[in-house]
């Protein structure tokens, strides 16, 4: 399928790759992974084409259609709604549906059967690639992103990058190309939608590549690693769990066979220094020197993986409870973030905050952080010293200061070799150091302030995301440093393998309500496996559209209830013609894919006909009923 062969890749004055090879083949689900800066991102560059290739050979499969997910994508504007962005991945039914709609605005006023039969050409060959469900298709996928239904019809532009990232993804996985590669999916997810992911990479039918730091989505949507180590590519069969079985033996094994190998070398030496005077024995000597030039010798590389042992120490211990959360509610508008939430942090917790976006996860952290207004009452107890870390902390920073003197401002009682060591687990080694605060991205200066944040001493940590800008075994790192911490701890993340080893309790917001699990991440997947579902509560406000006579309506002045009830009347009515519509629309489009009616044109014209009316119909109802909404919405509330 694709094939990179003794390929050599330079970047900014150093090598990434030398001499290295990679064959994907069809099906295989490839999760590449490697330490941050050794060139996974450009990697997936070369293979798209973005860059060069100069030094060895890339070859691919003739009309392979290759689809890229990169975090670049957040610069491009899109003016187009993000249904049709996502709608888009299908170049070729959005070609045939425009050339479509065209013929059906022809024929309304020019009717003819050259017109007619072209479209009956079009509507086969559109119904053939899937075009009758692609529309369904691309809204189930927003649907599982966990695009809300009314932001399907707004400009892409307007969302935030996060949710612009989601759409671009979702053109991707509606596009289904015949190799998809994926630059860290999951970075804008919530937890839902990264196991929707997960559940949708599986029955995925091509091939895919994904450069990922999350261990639990690895395991769950790969078959094979490919490492990126020592400008080299090593590859595993099996998901993330097993490369690190397998990658322990490897390096085992080998470590034996060095062993085994310089003891032979030495036996070997030793001979030949031994007799090397020796006239009888010069011919053993030269057969012995000759074995040694032709050996092949085993070399073991460095470990890359880089060796920190930093802790999180406080100043002072603080009370048993830390927080206490009492009849605490928060609001924006008419929509409620939580509802008389009431919660204590102990001392000793480590509790992961854990839901979808847009629950108030984040909100919580601020309003006990003292950031964010809410109703109700948050103490904190005895001796409490509080430190929060979120990406707004990045306008604190000292744009004028390098990274050692920044993070040394935090206490004069850490030498330069425990600041270096710190700023090492997030990803700063050597010279950089020495780099201006200014001169970092957003990515780097996040990890600053983390950095920061986590060696105040404080007894309470509120962490926003601590992980999004750290590689695998930065996160490790952290995780470790973080289980030591003798102080509590309530954080925000959307990271399996960091939750599951740091929090000792589980917090979610559920219906308004702060609810909490007293044990591991591990333990609550099991509980939440077999648990009832919770009921939903539903908050009473004005519905959008009124389904009955008997519906408590609030009308405004200058118009009578008996005219806001017609109203809602001509809407059920017109609703219900639409849907009958629809639905025979759907049984027409079924007919006229069917081989049966292909083969027979004369049926297949009234067929089409019949199509076009309905097309045609169906806009006249949608439009009437439109405009009896924006009438019925602009004086009812």
């Amino acid at each position: 399928m694709l094939a990179l062969n003794d390929f050599s890749f330079e970047f900014a004055g150093r090598y990434l790759y030398r001499k290295a090879t990679w064959h994907i083949k069809p099906n295989e689900k490839i999760g590449l992974v490697g330490l941050n800066g050794t060139g996974k991102s450009t990697l997936l560059r070369l293979i798209s084409g973005e860059y060069e290739l100069r030094e060895g050979s890339l070859s691919k499969a003739n009309n392979m259609k290759l689809g890229y997910l990169n975090q670049d994508l957040l610069s491009v504007v899109y003016d187009e709604s993000v249904r049709d962005v996502v709608l888009s991945g299908r170049e070729d039914l959005v070609q045939i549906d425009q050339e479509i709609h065209r013929l059906l605005e022809e024929i309304e006023v020019n009717y003819d059967d050259k017109r007619l039969n072209r479209l009956s050409e079009l509507q086969e060959q559109f119904g053939h690639l899937g075009g009758y469900d692609w529309q369904s298709q691309g809204d189930k996928i927003l649907e599982g992103l966990g695009f809300p239904t009314e932001w399907l019809t707004r400009p892409l532009k307007e969302l935030s990058g996060g949710w612009r990232m989601r759409a671009l993804l979702g053109k991707l996985l509606l596009m289904a190309p015949d190799l998809l590669l994926l630059d860290e999916p999951t970075n804008h997810l919530d937890l839902p939608t990264i196991e929707w992911l997960e559940n949708y990479l599986v029955e995925y039918q091509g091939t895919y590549v994904i450069v990922s730091h999350d261990k639990y989505f690895l395991d769950k949507t790969v078959n094979r690693i490919a490492e990126v180590a020592h400008q080299q590519l090593f590859h595993y069969k099996g998901n993330f769990t097993q490369f690190l079985e397998q990658k322990e033996e490897r390096d085992a094994l080998l470590e034996r066979q060095f062993a085994n190998q310089q003891d032979y070398i030495r036996q070997q030496m030793r001979f030949i220094q031994r007799f090397r005077s020796k006239a009888s024995k010069a011919t053993a000597v030269q057969s012995r020197v000759k074995q040694l030039e032709k050996l092949d010798r085993i070399e073991l590389k460095d470990n890359e993986n880089r060796e920190f042992d930093i802790k999180f120490n406080i100043r002072i211990k603080p009370g048993k409870v830390v927080t206490d959360i009492l009849e605490v509610s928060k609001s924006y508008g008419d929509m409620s973030i939580l509802r008389n939430g009431s919660a204590q942090v102990l001392r000793g917790d480590k509790i992961a905050l854990i839901g979808a976006n847009g629950k108030g996860k984040s909100t919580l952290l601020r309003m006990i952080a003292g950031s964010e207004p809410y109703d109700g009452k948050i103490d904190l107890g005895w001796n409490v010293e509080t430190a929060f870390f979120a990406q707004h902390q990045l306008e604190s920073l000292n744009l004028k200061s390098d990274l050692l003197n920044e993070i040394g401002t935090v206490s004069a009682e850490y030498t330069e070799k425990d600041l270096r060591t710190v700023l090492g687990c997030f990803l700063f080694t050597g010279e950089e150091v020495f780099k201006k605060v200014k001169v970092l991205s957003g990515g780097e200066k996040s990890r600053l302030a983390l950095a920061k944040t986590l060696i105040t001493q404080s007894n309470f940590l509120l962490l926003d995301e601590p992980t999004n800008h750290l590689d695998m075994f930065s996160a490790a790192v952290l995780a470790e440093s973080l289980d030591n911490y003798e102080g509590s701890l309530l954080f925000v993340s959307h990271d399996r393998t960091f939750i599951s080893r740091v929090a000792n309790k589980i917090w979610w917001i559920e219906n308004g309500q702060l609810r909490e699990y007293p044990g591991t991440y591990d333990e609550y997947n099991e509980w939440i496996a077999t648990r009832p579902a919770a009921p939903v509560v539903v908050e009473e406000k004005p519905k959008a559209v009124v389904e009955s006579k008997s519906a408590v309506t609030s009308v405004k002045t200058g118009v009578s209830k008996n005219q806001i009830q017609r109203w809602e009347t001509q809407m059920k009515e017109l609703q219900e013609k639409i849907d009958q519509f629809d639905l025979r629309r759907t049984q027409l489009e079924e007919s006229m894919v069917s081989p049966e009616v292909v083969s027979k044109s004369d049926e297949l014209l009234i067929l089409t006909a019949e199509h076009v009316k309905l097309l045609s119909e169906t806009s006249k109802l949608q439009k009437e009923y439109d405009d009896i909404l924006e009438q019925w919405m602009e004086n009812h509330e």
